[in-house]
């Protein structure tokens, strides 16, 4: 991963890998708290919560949802997430076959965790090159 993030520095391309940043959006401040991979274990919620302002919205990016669990107890308003690819196959009636997650109400779409919203993507990728009634997306967000 190392010669990935020299690259990305010198491109000018901020990783967010278990930190923060502030941003502006118009005239209104945003905080984008970015984490490692859950299944990796990577995630340090401490570090990466660790410089917030009260009272500004936190969005979240986390690779996989299923990551919310071990961050309950932390001020984050939106997740957004993908890892799940949709679920790939989805059987009528059934719903989806290959999503590798645990939580399975969170494999694409909008949904919500108690006050806080779940944004997932279904992505543009596949494993295997297998997708059956679940067409890749890829997202726009407008924040307002």
């Amino acid at each position: 991963m190392a010669p990935l993030r020299k690259l990305l520095e010198h491109s000018g391309i901020q990783l967010l890998h278990n930190t923060s940043t502030h941003v502006q959006v118009r005239s209104a401040g945003l905080t984008l708290v970015g984490l490692g991979d859950l299944w990796a274990e990577e995630i340090e919620q401490a570090r990466a919560f660790s410089a917030l302002d009260a009272g500004i919205p936190v969005v979240l990016l986390s690779h996989n949802p299923d990551s919310k669990d071990v961050l309950g107890n932390y001020p984050w308003d939106l997740m957004l997430s993908g890892h799940t690819h949709g679920g790939q196959v989805i059987i009528p009636f059934d719903g989806p076959r290959f999503a590798p997650v645990m939580d399975k109400r969170y494999v694409g779409g909008l949904g919500t965790w108690g006050f806080r919203q779940i944004r997932v993507s279904r992505g543009v990728g596949s494993l295997g090159g297998v997708r059956f009634r679940c067409r890749p997306e890829v997202n726009l967000l407008v924040v307002r």
